[in-house]
């Protein structure tokens, strides 16, 4: 369920994400991805595989990996349909399931319709997803043992977090309690799900006390950030650049217009920084934000106007929201009400 957040904050962010989804869209190339691979090889050395898992009590009745005749499942959750599912399966050269991120993803994305139907539903639901996978024999009693352990984790995570509710722990104490926590229920195969995520955890965590040091110089803060975020896996960091970059472009391009920077100078920063494909999209976006202002602007008259010409406040309300659905799309309707807001904000007392 969404929560009710401040109108000015989700106004911020509406506009935020939109100019950098339409940034990145078009610099986006037109390569598609490729299909998820579901059972490879794993390059290199040793990769985690399951092993005896510490003593639990399982949330769902454990189930043989090779069930003869599994369970009918009912149509898909209204979350679910017209969906792809999510994640992936590997699996080594010698037919052993092999533990990542992806899989832990695989379980989630049938596990996010907790709500709409029972867990033993979603249980079988995961379980003939492996099966359509062939996976080898040992692989796939070596999935379903792990999913049992993992549904035990979160069952046990839920209760973790309830017993916390008021608890003087700070972030640093509760991730901890939390990295034992999956421990005890994954045993070693918990770096697999979680290893990444606790590495960017603890950064974070590390970034935060030095943030708040106040014994520290600027440089010395800004070294120590940059040296805490070396420790960050590769594919993080990799992700969190080329989300950032869109934002840094933008940042960029405001500044040189700032100072001066005629059209020229900057279709020639872009051509060296984005390519012409790009800069072409980008500058077809810059007129179609100037017919949008230009709309905008002839909308707020008009909308003036009734206000002036409307004495019946219902009526008045009701003519206005009629002119914004005839002057915007559904989509443009939410950033002109996003606008609004911060106005209304920046007006307020």
């Amino acid at each position: 369920m969404k929560s009710r957040v401040v109108i000015p904050v989700a106004a911020l962010c509406a506009l935020l994400g939109a100019g950098v989804f339409s940034w990145w869209k078009a610099r986006a190339t037109s390569t598609p991805p490729g299909p998820a691979v579901t059972a490879v090889p794993t390059p290199g050395g040793p990769a985690p595989r399951v092993g005896a898992p510490a003593p639990r009590r399982a949330a769902v009745p454990a189930a043989s990996a090779t069930e003869a005749t599994p369970t009918a499942l009912p149509p898909m959750p209204g979350s679910l349909q017209d969906t792809e599912e999510d994640g992936s399966v590997q699996v080594d050269g010698s037919g052993h399931l092999v533990v990542t991120p992806d899989l832990r993803r695989l379980f989630d994305y049938y596990l996010s319709a907790m709500g709409e139907e029972p867990l033993s539903v979603i249980r079988e639901r995961i379980l003939a997803s492996l099966r359509a996978k062939n996976l080898p024999a040992a692989a796939m009693e070596e999935a379903v043992r792990l999913l049992d352990d993992y549904l035990a984790y979160r069952d046990a995570a839920r209760t973790f977090a309830a017993n916390q509710r008021g608890a003087e722990l700070d972030l640093g104490a509760r991730l901890e309690s939390l990295r034992e926590l999956r421990r005890e229920h994954l045993g070693p195969w918990a770096d697999g799900l979680f290893g990444d995520e606790e590495r960017v955890d603890a950064v974070s965590v590390e970034r935060m006390k030095l943030q708040q040091d106040t014994t520290l110089t600027p440089e010395e803060r800004e070294r120590r950030i940059a040296a805490l975020d070396e420790q960050l896996p590769a594919d993080y960091r990799a992700g969190r650049d080329e989300a950032l970059r869109p934002l840094r472009q933008q940042t960029v391009e405001r500044e040189l217009v700032e100072s001066g920077a005629t059209a020229e100078d900057l279709r020639q920063h872009r051509l060296a920084t984005v390519g012409p494909e790009a800069t072409e999209r980008l500058e077809a976006m810059d007129r179609e934000e100037e017919a949008f202002k230009q709309r905008l602007a002839e909308f707020r008259a008009r909308r003036d106007a009734l206000a002036q010409s409307e004495p019946n406040p219902a009526a008045r309300q009701a003519a206005a929201q009629r002119l914004l659905f005839d002057s915007f799309t559904p989509e443009e309707r939410l950033r002109v009400e996003a606008l609004d807001a911060i106005d209304a904000a920046a007006k307020a007392p």
